[in-house]
């Protein structure tokens, strides 16, 4: 009987007790309380185990061993195409991403395209940079392949592509450049050789703190003049309409310079408040050569279009605006990048307080 009852404790039990033979020749024994206590269910139970025996030689099915393949890693160009689709589409600039793909595509995948993203390591990372060092690159510049680098990276594991950044080398410190701006006088001259959209384009940035970008993509209709001010929405650059630079938009009031230039060129162009001498919105380089020009005319040179920009910080800043408030009219993500305008600022005070130390003093005590 491979079925018999028990008695535990004063409570009758039924259990299976099974006598078999394994494969190999050997005796086994099952032996265990019925799951279901009724004749019928342990019966049932029975008929399976002895199934299994005679199937499997064991009264249990052979336990399967499940072999999870790997998936083949990721190529550092499968990465940079997730990069390309995803980060570079929803986070970069159009200015920054073309600045990326020229990275990518003359740099970093000729060099490790095929590399699997898993074994790409911080010393193939540095033999890159050894290349560029004598190659005679520039600390930005070479920065600035690290930072692809470390950005294509980061998609990948956010993808969960890749389970952890690799140790990647140090960014090169590039270290801060002494700013150079233009003075009041400098401005005024360069102004005065310029005619129509082109003047206004730029004393938009030299009175408003306009980018290039944000020069190209202003209208009328976020211009107030009866108000007095005017509101930074959009940017056009690469050929592309995007948010100005920090992400932010930005009211900036009106100068009275400004907003006279700007009275003389209303209702011209295309719904845009600066067009070129066509007619025509400015293109990519329009206003770099426009300032070159002009500049060259009064005979400033070592300056460019975004130095107007410079001029417009450095001035409220000499003019005794706050750090916050410069940095709100400026359109500045950090603190940090206003406060540079701010030394200059500083430097000049001291400078013209010197002044008082030189020759013979004209003041006599009472």
């Amino acid at each position: 009987m491979t079925i018999r009852k028990a008695n535990r404790r004063g409570e009758t039990r039924l259990i299976v007790d099974i006598h078999y033979r394994r494969t190999d020749g050997s005796q086994g024994r099952y032996r265990k309380d019925a799951h279901v206590q009724t004749m019928a269910g342990a019966r049932a139970e029975e008929r399976r185990l002895l199934a299994l025996i005679a199937t499997y030689g064991e009264p249990f099915e052979p336990r399967v061993e499940v072999v999870v393949k790997e998936a083949p890693a990721v190529t550092f160009k499968e990465a940079v195409g997730l990069f390309r689709n995803g980060k570079a589409v929803t986070r970069l600039k159009p200015s920054t991403r073309k600045g990326y793909e020229e990275i990518l595509e003359t740099r970093l995948l000729p060099r490790f395209g095929e590399t699997p993203i898993d074994k790409l390591t911080c010393s193939d990372v540095e033999g890159l940079d050894a290349v560029l060092v004598d190659e005679g690159c520039s600390p930005s510049r070479r920065r600035n392949v690290l930072i692809v680098i470390r950005s294509v990276l980061r998609a990948a594991v956010e993808a969960k592509k890749l389970s952890v950044m690799p140790d990647l080398p140090p960014l090169p410190k590039t270290g801060k450049k002494v700013l150079r701006c233009l003075t009041a006088e400098q401005v005024e001259a360069i102004l005065g050789k310029a005619k129509g959209g082109g003047r206004v384009a730029l004393a938009l940035a030299a009175y408003a703190g306009l980018r290039a970008g944000e020069v190209r993509a202003l209208r009328w209709e976020d211009v107030d003049l009866a108000g007095g001010f005017l509101v930074v929405r959009f940017s056009h650059s690469k050929g592309e309409i995007s948010t100005p630079k920090s992400g932010h938009q930005r009211e900036v009031p009106l100068a009275a310079r400004l907003a006279e230039l700007l009275r003389e060129v209303r209702g011209e162009g295309l719904g845009l408040v600066t067009v070129s001498s066509r007619k025509e919105a400015w293109g990519e380089w329009g206003l770099t050569q426009l300032f070159k020009r002009a500049a060259k005319k009064v005979g400033i040179v070592g300056f460019r279009f975004h130095d107007l920009r410079h001029f417009f910080v450095t001035e409220l800043f000499r003019r005794g605006g706050s750090a916050p408030a410069v940095q709100a009219l400026a359109g500045h993500e950090h603190l940090s990048t206003t406060s540079r305008y701010a030394h200059v600022a500083r430097a000049d005070l001291r400078d013209t307080v010197a002044l008082l130390g030189h020759g013979n003093s004209s003041v006599t005590s009472s």
